[in-house]
């Protein structure tokens, strides 16, 4: 069985560390620095970390490599970066800088081709699947975040499709509740157990860390968050922490 996982991750925008609801820029909390958050989870020791720019693809800019081999050099841990990733050469040159996977979300909708041309370069281990959805009328839909819209695509037709490709794990983003603290859909994740036979990573919601140990005690294999990490309530002041060794050995303990 593969061991449980509890993940921070660092939302950038143009290398700023920032916070956002639903994410809604228009809302966006700066934090800090990056590679000053970097540091201080190296104290916490923590299991690996996440780092998502959320307006690269957006802003159609072109990847700060120098500073993402900044930020590689900083940390003690396993780190994915995503945003921006438009080739295998992006890809190649993450890993190649330090980075332990990448994260593809926005290009899939329009070159679900990259995966396999990643997988032939880097492997499938080095590849993450990032899949923003929310809910309508109890049915689910993949968002896209930078048109900010509904894809009115089959959800399961389209993992499938990933999976039969091949990568190395999914993370799932409930949109509906992301960054406002105001507790993680179990619904959600019930649901997209049973599609995905790859490590599930859940983010999205988490009103503190108790709520970790719900994810991790059903077939998710993993529990991330860009929030609980940051602020210990929502609009609050900004304290980065994590679960100390034994309370994260409590939090993983599967049931």
């Amino acid at each position: 069985m593969l061991q449980k996982r509890i993940i921070p991750c660092l939302t950038i925008d143009n290398d700023r560390l920032i916070h956002v609801k639903k994410f809604d820029l228009n809302c966006q909390r700066y934090i800090g620095d990056p590679v000053n958050a970097l540091r201080i989870y190296n104290e916490y020791e923590v299991d690996e970390l996440i780092i998502l720019d959320i307006t690269c693809s957006k802003d159609n800019r072109n990847i700060n490599f120098n500073y993402l081999e900044k930020i590689a050099a900083e940390a003690f841990f396993p780190l994915s970066y995503g945003g921006g990733i438009n080739n295998v050469k992006d890809a190649e040159k993450i890993i190649n800088i330090g980075f332990e996977k990448i994260v593809l979300n926005s290009i899939l909708h329009h070159n679900i081709d990259i995966v396999n041309d990643c997988k032939k370069s880097i492997g499938a281990q080095s590849i993450t699947i990032s899949l923003d959805v929310k809910s309508i009328n109890s049915k689910f839909f993949l968002f896209d975040h930078i048109r900010q819209e509904i894809l009115n695509i089959d959800i399961e037709k389209f993992i499938e499709n990933l999976i039969e490709i091949g990568i190395g794990e999914i993370i799932l983003t409930y949109v509906d509740n992301d960054g406002t603290m105001g507790g993680i859909n179990e619904e959600v994740v019930s649901y997209f157990s049973k599609l995905i036979n790859v490590p599930l990573i859940y983010k999205g919601g988490a009103k503190d860390k108790s709520e970790i140990s719900k994810v991790l005690n059903t077939k998710a294999q993993a529990f991330c968050s860009s929030t609980i990490f940051i602020m210990k309530k929502i609009n609050g002041g900004i304290v980065l922490n994590y679960p100390s060794v034994d309370l994260k050995e409590d939090l993983c303990r599967s049931v």
